[in-house]
């Protein structure tokens, strides 16, 4: 403590100095970095103390949440004795294993160690546990003990070292969402079969470059989430997904949107940001279900047409894209709440403040001349965005835009002109 006291002191006296010389600015942000360690620390080991104090003097009938989370524990604590517990967590901590004792309990429904250095945990058979969460472990493969839950719905491996997909997985009829984002996963034919019955794959982050031959066969995933991988196409057999809602791209390498995916008549959601897309198909107009579309941060120079069929659309989003022109047709999309124009080179937006759902607008970073004052003084849009654009304002209108600012303010509204 004497040395970091001491670092302090000499930061106070020298600042300037230490902002002249890099490796003097380096060793003052590791003892600040230190110091915050130390703090953090000294922090868990309070909590850990009065936590023990909690379990060791607590009416056990009455307690139906344990947090044991951030207590810097290296040991699970007894909690056994709790028979009514119906959430046990126990993140943030250095724990290497969990006693499967402590998870028998009949009333115990949702099981929290994320952030741990957990290699391996065993469960017990248990019926009442519905939610797992492990993110952030050292986990290489999915515990088979997961299979004596025999009623989980939620398995949730965020971030760990797991390269397969079990086959038990296939055999668990009550599992709903199995989350694998960060992994090392190996999406091969025989690990489709095993998650046929999942509702929601979240498969982000696992450098991922094509999908298996025999993906059609997910017959009842309703959301699939395959973000910040580094897939290009499509095969046949994914137009078959006939119960997908939420499909999920972003970040990939895609140059065109594949036709399979218009074939997806139940899309609600469609994410392809971050892509390297150029053009959007006339055959969007068949996604008639489509609620919210992301398709910024491409190379988009126009919207089709047959996009005006797309009237249930309540988020919008094609900023950072090459757009010209925004069709007049965009009024009719009555439904709208959240539209994204913004760092586009667009010259006219049609005004949409007759669009009553309307919640947020942004349009910055255009080459706009002709200020939305309309939209600006619409009682229902609580954010609009508008600067960097070439507005031609009087005097006159300069001062209005300023009360106008202003009053936005008082309401809790946002207005960036």
């Amino acid at each position: 403590m004497n040395k970091i006291f001491l670092a302090f002191l000499l930061m106070f006296l020298f600042g300037n100095c230490f902002a002249q010389h890099p490796k003097q600015t380096t060793i003052r942000n590791d003892s600040s970095f230190r110091a915050w360690e130390k703090r953090q620390e000294v922090m868990a080991l309070i909590r850990q103390k009065k936590t023990l104090h909690f379990l060791a003097s607590a009416d056990k009938d009455s307690v139906f949440i344990i947090d044991l989370s951030n207590c810097n524990f290296t040991k699970l604590p007894d909690v056994s004795g709790f028979k009514k517990v119906k959430n046990l967590k126990a993140s943030y901590n250095k724990l290497k294993s969990v006693p499967g004792k402590y998870l028998k309990s009949d009333s115990l429904q949702e099981v929290i160690f994320s952030n741990n250095h957990l290699k391996r945990i065993h469960f017990p058979k248990n019926t009442a546990i519905t939610d797992v969460k492990l993110d952030e472990n050292r986990f290489r493969r999915i515990p088979r003990s997961l299979k004596r839950l025999k009623n989980l719905k939620t398995l949730e491996m965020e971030q760990n070292r797991i390269k397969r997909i079990p086959r038990f997985l296939r055999k668990m009829k009550t599992l709903q969402q199995v989350n694998l984002n960060f992994n090392a996963v190996r999406l091969n034919r025989q690990a489709v079969k095993n998650l046929s019955g999942v509702n929601h794959i979240l498969l982000a982050g696992n450098h991922l470059k094509q999908l298996p031959g025999n993906i059609g066969e997910l017959k009842a995933v309703r959301k699939l989430n395959f973000a910040k991988n580094e897939i290009t196409t499509l095969p046949a057999s994914f137009d078959k997904l006939d119960s997908l809602k939420i499909l999920i791209f972003y970040k990939n390498q895609f140059d065109r949107i594949p036709a399979e995916v218009f074939r997806l008549n139940q899309l609600v959601q469609l994410d392809f940001y971050y892509n390297n897309l150029k053009q959007i198909p006339p055959a969007i107009g068949r996604l008639k279900h489509l609620k919210q579309l992301f398709l910024s941060f491409n190379h988009i120079s126009a919207l089709p047409d047959s996009m005006r069929q797309l009237t249930q659309l309540r988020y919008l989003y094609i900023h950072h894209n090459n757009l010209k022109v925004i069709p007049g047709w965009i009024k009719n999309f009555t439904h709208l709440q959240r539209v994204g124009l913004g760092y586009n080179h667009l010259f006219f937006i049609p005004d949409l403040s007759g669009i009553k759902t309307l919640k947020e607008a942004d349009y910055q970073h255009n080459n706009l001349s002709h200020f939305p004052w309309k939209m600006a003084e619409s009682p229902s849009i609580e954010i609009l965005i508008l600067r960097h654009n070439p507005f031609i304002l009087s005097e006159e209108d300069k001062e209005k835009l300023h009360r106008l600012v202003k009053e936005k303010e008082l309401h809790g509204y946002t207005l960036i002109p």
